[in-house]
């Protein structure tokens, strides 16, 4: 498997010597750096023996997580990004994104960490209870500080880190200078004000709103109080005409009878008349 580092420019002697060192088991790290040291001093570097005996024997959490800047770069790197988008939807308040992407970085840190058991127990060195929950948190902590995801991608981590929630840490676990913080602090008072205004505005609406609906709801009931009271009329009109319209035709019945016994009578009278002549 090839190894891999980020943003590491392997230019000076001893970053050469960090690099290999890191990438070593703990227990076989205190022999090799010291016999780095000691190649300095008799080839004359005194410098350069004095920066390798200052390098620190990794934690067995610290050391997993360097293997995994090593071989698992690309994955590191997709966690990272990860953490940065989560970092700007923070800032910029977007709660439905903040829901989102937590929900992606529980998976991610989830595969990052089996990944990173996997790589330890490739090398010979499986990763104890204590370990593998250092290795989370750090992960943790570096998906919410990029300062710290720098260092565990260039594979020197020496200690692990336990932080929770957003926020940039030290190795240490004690926070670092961050220049952008008051910039960040500003544009997230402006962006809280802004919500206010919009939240302030939503309110106005909403009661325009609700005023407006009032008013229309009101109208609808007046409006069908006057239709149930036409239907009402119109029920009582087309019954009024119904029994016209029945008296019409007994009328026309009572006509029809009298004429027929009119003209009886006439013929009658007639008939009558000509009997006398």
């Amino acid at each position: 498997m090839t190894s891999t580092l980020v943003d590491i420019v392997d230019a000076e002697p001893i970053d050469r010597v960090a690099d290999e060192l890191y990438a070593l088991a703990p227990a076989r790290f205190v022999a090799a750096r010291d016999a780095h040291a000691r190649a300095a001093l008799e080839h004359g570097d005194k410098d350069l023996a004095k920066e390798i005996a200052a390098l620190r024997k990794p934690t067995a959490s610290a050391w997993a997580l360097n293997r995994l800047a090593r071989f698992g770069a690309a994955e590191l790197a997709d966690a990272v990004a990860l953490g940065d988008q989560l970092r700007a939807a923070q800032e910029e308040l977007r709660g439905g994104a903040l829901r989102e992407l937590g929900a992606r970085r529980r998976v991610v840190l989830g595969a990052l960490v089996r990944l990173t058991e996997d790589l330890a127990r490739d090398a010979g060195t499986p990763l104890g209870p204590d370990a593998v929950q250092q290795v989370r948190s750090t992960l943790t902590a570096a998906m919410a500080d990029a300062v710290l995801a720098a260092r565990i991608r260039a594979g020197r981590l020496v200690k692990p880190v336990d932080q929770s929630g957003f926020g940039p840490l030290a190795e240490t676990g004690t926070p670092v200078r961050d220049d952008l913080a008051p910039r960040r602090e500003q544009r997230r008072e402006r962006k809280l004000a802004e919500a206010r205004d919009d939240i302030t505005h939503a309110h106005t609406e909403v009661g325009s709103a609700d005023a407006a609906v009032g008013e229309a709801e009101a109208a609808l009931v007046e409006r069908e109080d006057h239709a149930a009271a036409l239907r009402t009329e119109l029920r009582r009109a087309q019954q009024a005409e119904q029994e016209a319209a029945t008296r019409v035709q007994r009328a026309q019945r009572k006509a029809v009878a009298a004429r027929d016994r009119l003209a009886a009578a006439e013929r009658r009278m007639t008939e009558l008349r000509g009997d006398s002549v």
